[in-house]
């Protein structure tokens, strides 16, 4: 006579082999990516490489020109430090460095999504702790919606250092309290849309930790010119400043509300003018929403409202930016009720879509309509927070 399976070793075969989803499709994405009709590795893993190489060489940061057949003109975009955090990549052979990354990428991912599903799970028990076997499966079967989203398979297909700089600023508040901001402010110095947590923190009247952040972002930023004074200086005072060094505001690849207002009616004085109010709101909207968020101790939820905000102020926000809203469709989908969860299964969906992320000289019909939907993932994340409630929830908040 077969033994009886029990309730609990149910429960651990689906997680197993969630897990075992997980992996495979992982590793299927690298294989697909790794062949020679794929679309190329890590372009941008090789110009922090190269860039910095020849930087420690005596030559100009920023002078370094990215060489491929079918891209040209690429360079180092990032401030000083961001040369230094990465120069590690310098002595190791190309290939070495890349399969490094590749893993260093899945293994901050499973980190990422693992402190989403912990404190997700973790909110809606009276006891807070979280079964193990509940934690392997919600994070197995979150990886396999995440990697393949278009945010996230940029990010690996070009080598990019969005996620680990997400990472960082994620994990801050995971610090004890008297290190808070650190994280952030490291996060600010390699890449500057972090900064947007420093009024977050001043809102919340969490003085200390803007402070530490502030002081952390410039303290790296001087150890940097230290080391790097020429490309500091050149930094700071010009190349800062060259947007058309990150690439075309009027891209469909980018989905900013700068790039959005551009492609609407084009790029002119009135156009920075509609953006910079529109920001103002939406940083507006979206600092409240992360405040209220943070009163009722939902402090991962407020990170990545805040994360989201730099999304759409930037001036150009490149698919892999928009990890901050994958992590968020994976945060309402562990929340209670049904408006969060139909709210993250759209958010997959357009993520999931690729026509809305490619690159077109020229949009009409319902392409004009598909590639602006990453701009409304955005906006639909800042206007509903990170709990998103409706009817008579909404005063339960």
């Amino acid at each position: 006579m077969a033994a009886e399976v029990s309730p609990q070793q149910r429960r651990w075969f689906r997680a197993i082999g969630l897990s075992a989803v997980a992996l495979a499709s992982a590793s299927m994405l690298v294989y697909l990516l790794t062949q020679p009709w794929g679309p190329g590795m890590l372009g941008d893993l090789e110009i922090y490489k190269g860039a910095i190489s020849y930087a420690f060489s005596g030559q100009p940061l920023y002078d370094w020109v990215y060489v491929h057949p079918t891209v040209h003109g690429l360079g180092f975009t990032y401030p000083p430090f961001a040369a230094l955090a990465l120069s590690w990549l310098v002595p190791l052979d190309l290939g070495v460095a890349k399969a490094i990354w590749v893993l260093l990428t899945f293994v901050v991912l499973l980190a990422c999504v693992l402190l989403v599903v912990r404190t997700g799970l973790a909110a809606r028990r009276p006891d807070g702790v979280v079964p193990l076997v509940d934690q392997v499966a919600w994070t197995s079967a979150l990886l396999v919606a995440v990697i393949f989203t278009y945010p996230f398979l940029h990010d690996m297909i070009v080598g990019q250092v969005s996620l680990f700089v997400i990472a960082l600023a994620l994990f801050d508040h995971q610090l004890p309290r008297k290190w808070q901001g650190v994280l952030v402010g490291i996060a600010g110095a390699v890449k500057l849309t972090p900064l947007v947590f420093i009024p977050y923190f001043l809102i919340t009247k969490r003085w200390r930790q803007a402070m530490v952040a502030t002081a952390t972002f410039a303290g790296a930023s001087l150890i940097a010119f230290a080391v790097l004074p020429q490309a500091s200086i050149a930094y700071w005072t010009d190349k800062l400043w060259q947007t058309g060094r990150v690439g075309r505001t009027d891209s469909t690849v980018s989905k900013s509300l700068l790039s959005l207002l551009t492609r609407l009616i084009g790029d002119g004085t009135t156009t920075k003018i509609i953006w910079l109010v529109l920001a103002a709101v939406v940083t507006a909207l979206a600092l409240w929403q992360a405040s209220r968020s943070y009163r009722q101790a939902d402090y991962l939820g407020a990170a990545l409202v805040v994360g989201s905000l730099s999304v759409a102020v930037s001036p150009i926000s490149w698919p892999h930016h928009q990890l901050w809203l994958v992590l968020v469709a994976c945060w309402w989908l562990l929340q209670p009720g049904r408006l969060p969860k139909v709210l993250a299964l759209v958010l997959f969906a357009i993520f999931w879509c690729y026509p809305a992320f490619d690159d077109y000289q020229a949009v009409s019909g319902w392409l004009a309509v598909a590639v602006e939907l990453p701009v409304i993932a955005v906006l639909i994340v800042l206007g509903c927070g990170s709990r998103p409630r409706w009817g008579r929830e909404l005063g339960e908040r």
